[in-house]
């Protein structure tokens, strides 16, 4: 079943005291880090907003007040808070040596391009800050060599700037301010 704005449904859980309105959200992407596959994170993707109209112990009635894509039976719900995203920040270079990937493209494509935000695997215990500028590195494709018939590693080639805007213990999401051609996941971010 879907949920638009204006429908009512039931949700049981244990519930913050004091709290009436709820994002609801549904599992999105495990972030895992590339280089050792250990899980740095989980990806919560807000579908809506709900807000309780009546409560029975801890069955609760709510009604839709809002979605960004249909809501769902499984979906999951959360107190709201705010998560404001600093809007004004200088860019700056890392103090420290980073090299890092790029794991995620938000919106689950393997291609990134200008304005696009990736989450990468690096993030506060590596010296990044908001504002962090990084330098994004194509890794070189893999070819045939036709003439000798073996296969060569072609060599890491500058292609882009990205700049951190939100961060978290050992990641970060970022925005890709210019490219040159297509990056894509597996790419690399160092200091510019």
């Amino acid at each position: 079943m879907l949920f638009g704005p204006g429908d009512g449904f039931y949700a049981r859980g244990n519930w913050t005291s004091g709290t009436s309105v709820y994002g609801v959200f549904r599992e999105g992407a495990v972030y895992q880090d590339p280089e050792n596959r250990e899980v740095l994170g989980f990806e919560a993707r807000e579908v809506g907003l709900a807000r309780v109209t009546d409560r029975q112990n801890d069955l609760y009635t709510m009604e839709v007040l809002g979605v960004k894509q249909d809501v769902r039976i499984g979906d999951r719900l959360l107190p709201t808070e705010e998560r404001r995203v600093q809007s004004t920040f200088h860019p700056v270079a890392p103090d420290q040596t980073v090299e890092g990937e790029i794991m995620t493209v938000r919106g689950g494509v393997t291609q990134v391009g200008r304005h696009d935000v990736v989450a990468i695997n690096r993030g506060l215990t590596d010296g990044l800050v908001v504002g962090s500028v990084l330098a994004i590195h194509k890794r070189g494709d893999v070819v045939r060599d036709e003439r000798n018939r073996d296969r060569i590693q072609l060599p890491i080639e500058r292609a882009g700037i990205l700049i951190v805007f939100r961060l978290f213990e050992r990641m970060a999401y970022g925005l890709v301010l210019e490219t040159e051609e297509p990056l894509r996941v597996g790419d690399i971010v160092t200091n510019p």
